[in-house]
C-alpha cells in the first residue's frame, strides 16, 4: 500500500510534542519518524536532566528496556539462517543442562516458546531485579521458579527467559551476547551510537538522566545496572539509530540493499503466534498479539508491530507499519510513563489522515485508575496494621531475636533478617534490596520497599512443635495464581 505524506500533517508537530511531555510531567524525550527509507522528523524535547541547561537531541542515549527484545530475536534468527539452530526444536538438543521447573516444557521447550511468552512461567522480576549475579548464576535459578499456568496454555510476558534465549547465542556462536549484537547487527546496520552498559553509553555522548514519579513528584533516581539479563533489556540507543532498525525492518535489507537474513524469515518474526490481550479498553485495538521479539495489533484497521520499554527511570515505544512502511520511535525519561504510547498514536493518527483521538486524556485516565487502585492497596495495609487483635501487640526489642537470621530460597537466594534500632528489616542480599517489615499479626508481617518502586509484600514466618522459627513465606511474585516464595532458616 503506497503511502503520500502531505507536509501540512506534520506542521506544529514539534511544538505539540513538547507540550506532551510538558504534560505528562517527563523531563525530557525524543522522537523519530521514519517512511520508508526517508526520516521525516527527528527532534528531542525537554532536558537531560532537571535544572540544567544540557538539550534533548536525536543524538541523546536513553536505555530502550524491553525494546531490546527484539534484537536479540534478530540475533536467534541469524543463527537460523546459518542452519545452527531450528525456532521448533526443543531448547535442551542445544543446551542439556537447561532445566526449568516444570519437567515436561523443560524437554519441549523451544526457542519460538520463549520468544512468543508462552512458557507458563510468570515475571519472577525479583529475581533478576538488581542482582549482583552473573547471566549463568541466574539462569541456573530458573528451574526453581514455579508456573501459574500450563506450559504453551497462553501469554505470560517473562525476562528471565529471554535472558536464556540470548545464552544460547552465546552458546552456539562461541561470542558474547553483546558483541555478536554489535557485530552482526548494529555494525551492518550503522547504529554505531548503541551499546549494552550504561558506563559505556556514558563515556560515549550525552545520556538521559533516569527519573520516577515518587511522593507527588518526578524524582531522579539511579541507573539500573540490568547487564545480567541484557538480552531482555539492557541495550541503550537513540532516535538517530532506532530510526535505522525500525528503516530495516520494513524495508527488509541494510543500507547497501543487501539482506540481514531472509525476507521470509524477517517476516515469520513479525508474524503473531499467540493472543496476549483478547481484548484492550480501546475499540480501535480490538485485540494484542505476541510474535517473535515483537508484538502485533490492530491500530484503526492498520496492521502495526510494536514493542514497548520499561526500566528504572525510562520509557520507550518503538513501533512500525509494515504495509505503509512507516515507523515511529520515542525515547522517554520517567519510567512507566503512557507519554510514548500516546505520542505514538497521535502521530499515526496525523500521518494516516485519522480523525483525531485524545488518546493523552484516555491515558491519563489508565494512570488516575492504577493510582486509585494503589491507593486502596496502601490503605489496606494500614488497616492490616490497625486492626491487629488485642493479644497481638508490636514485639518487643527482645523479641525481635526469634526472627533474626539468614533464610534461603535456591531461585530468589539468601535473605537475611535483622533487629535494627525499633524494627525488623529483611536484605535480599543478591539484589541488595532492604525492607522493613511491619507487624499486623502473629508471626505476620508486611515487608515494604519504597527506595525507587512502592512493594508491599505479605510475609508470614512458619514454626516448629516447638516454638522455633523454621522459616518464612512471602508473595514475592504478584502475578495472581502464583504460589508463595517459601524460604528456609539457615
Amino acid at each position: 500500500m503506497s503511502l503520500r505524506i502531505a507536509p501540512d500533517r506534520l506542521r506544529d508537530l514539534a511544538l505539540h510534542a513538547d507540550r506532551a511531555r510538558e504534560g505528562w510531567g517527563v523531563p525530557g524525550c525524543a522522537v523519530g519518524i521514519v517512511h520508508d527509507d526517508k526520516v521525516l522528523f527527528s527532534a528531542g524535547f525537554g532536558h537531560r536532566r532537571l535544572g540544567e541547561n544540557a538539550g534533548m537531541t536525536p543524538h541523546t542515549l536513553f536505555p530502550i528496556a524491553s525494546a531490546t527484545k527484539s534484537f536479540t530475536a534478530m540475533s536467534l534468527a541469524l543463527l537460523v539462517e546459518e542452519g545452527r539452530l531450528d525456532w521448533d526444536i526443543p531448547l535442551q538438543q542445544y543446551w542439556p543442562a537447561f532445566r526449568l521447573f516444570d519437567p515436561i516444557a523443560t524437554e519441549r521447550i523451544t526457542v519460538r516458546d520463549i520468544l512468543c511468552h508462552r512458557s507458563g512461567l510468570p515475571r519472577h522480576d525479583l529475581v533478576w531485579y538488581n542482582t549482583i549475579l552473573t547471566r549463568e548464576q541466574l539462569l541456573e535459578r530458573v528451574s526453581y521458579l514455579e508456573p501459574t499456568i500450563d506450559f504453551r496454555h497462553s501469554y505470560q510476558y517473562q525476562n528471565l527467559l529471554y535472558t536464556a534465549a540470548g545464552h544460547l547465542v552465546e552458546r552456539l556462536s562461541g561470542m558474547t551476547w553483546e558483541n555478536f549484537v554489535k557485530e552482526r547487527i548494529l555494525t551492518k546496520l550503522g547504529m554505531n551510537h548503541s551499546y549494552f552498559r550504561v558506563e559505556d553509553a556514558r563515556h560515549a555522548g550525552p545520556i538521559a538522566l533516569p527519573y520516577m514519579w515518587k511522593a507527588g513528584r518526578v524524582t531522579e533516581v539511579p541507573f539500573l545496572n540490568n547487564e545480567a539479563i541484557g538480552p531482555a533489556g539492557s541495550m541503550i540507543s537513540c532516535v538517530e539509530d532506532m530510526i535505522k532498525w525500525l528503516t530495516f525492518q520494513h524495508r527488509g535489507v541494510l543500507p547497501d540493499g543487501q539482506p540481514l537474513v531472509g525476507q521470509q524469515l524477517l517476516s515469520e518474526m513479525h508474524q503473531p503466534q499467540l493472543v496476549s490481550s483478547p481484548q484492550t479498553p480501546y475499540p480501535e485495538i480490538p485485540f494484542v498479539c505476541s510474535a517473535l521479539g515483537w508484538f502485533v495489533k490492530r491500530y484503526r484497521g492498520h496492521n502495526m508491530i510494536f514493542h514497548p520499554g520499561n526500566l528504572q527511570g525510562f520509557t520507550s515505544f518503538v513501533s512500525f507499519l509494515p504495509e505503509q512502511k512507516l515507523g515511529i520511535v520515542v525515547l522517554s525519561q520517567v519510567d512507566q510513563s503512557r507519554l510514548p504510547v500516546a505520542l505514538t498514536y497521535e502521530i499515526y493518527d496525523r500521518l494516516l489522515d485519522l480523525a483525531p483521538l485524545d488518546w493523552h486524556g484516555r491515558l491519563k485516565q489508565e494512570v488516575q485508575a492504577e493510582a486509585k487502585k494503589m491507593e486502596e492497596q496502601l490503605q489496606n495495609f494500614k488497616k492490616s496494621i490497625n486492626s491487629m487483635d488485642d493479644h497481638d501487640h508490636p514485639l518487643s526489642s527482645r523479641q525481635y531475636g526469634r526472627y533474626e537470621g539468614t533464610y534461603h530460597h535456591p531461585g530468589y537466594g539468601i535473605v537475611s533478617i535483622a533487629h535494627t534500632e525499633n524494627s525488623l528489616q529483611m536484605k535480599m542480599l543478591n539484589n541488595r534490596l532492604t525492607f522493613r517489615l511491619t507487624q499486623t499479626a502473629r508471626h505476620t508481617f508486611f515487608a515494604r520497599y519504597d527506595d525507587t518502586y512502592s512493594l508491599h509484600i505479605p510475609l508470614s514466618f512458619q514454626t516448629d512443635q516447638e516454638g522455633g522459627i523454621v522459616g518464612f513465606a512471602a508473595k514475592l511474585e504478584p502475578a495472581e495464581k502464583a504460589k508463595e516464595i517459601r524460604f528456609t532458616r539457615m
